[in-house]
């Protein structure tokens, strides 16, 4: 039995096609500012981006513009996955501390124990009606942003004062 082998032609797309996938695309522009930028609102001098790239790459560039453009967006989404976690743990102790705070007013929860769950889920949404009512952002608590937190931690600290 003779096998007879096909031959198989390719198409100057599917050459160009990979070509392209064997280079390693390089780092944008956008993305070179936004990592720069990320560096310094994280305090890096620049020898200690140029380690960091350096030993992110294995020792292959320490330079921004010698990343290529899946290393910086790798670096860029966790940078902001950081960033956001860092802003959910600061919310969320002002959201404690504010939940803390109602236990000093009377208008909130004065007077009120937080035992059970259904006191805590009571105390909560006084917490909320107050927020959604009085204070400057008409929202609830777990809705607002860190910035409007603080504001109305402020508020709720004001409070807490006139009362003692």
């Amino acid at each position: 039995m003779k096998t007879i082998m096909k031959e198989r032609t390719v198409t100057p797309q599917q050459k160009k096609k990979k070509k392209t996938i064997m280079k390693e695309r390089t780092v944008t522009p956008q993305q070179i500012k936004a990592l720069q930028a990320q560096f310094h609102k994280m305090g890096f001098s620049d020898e200690d981006r140029h380690g960091f790239i350096s030993q992110f790459t294995a020792g292959r560039t320490d330079s921004t513009a010698g990343l290529t453009k899946e290393e910086a967006g790798l670096l860029l989404s966790r940078f902001n996955k950081e960033s956001a976690d860092r802003v959910r743990k600061q919310a969320r102790a002002l959201v404690k501390q504010i939940f803390s705070l109602s236990f000093r007013i009377s208008c909130l929860n004065k007077n009120y124990t937080n035992d059970t769950e259904a006191d805590f889920e009571m105390n909560k949404a006084k917490i909320n009606q107050f927020c959604r009512t009085r204070s400057k952002f008409r929202k609830n608590l777990t809705e607002m942003s860190l910035e409007e937190l603080k504001e109305v931690k402020r508020q709720f600290e004001a409070m807490a004062r006139k009362e003692e």
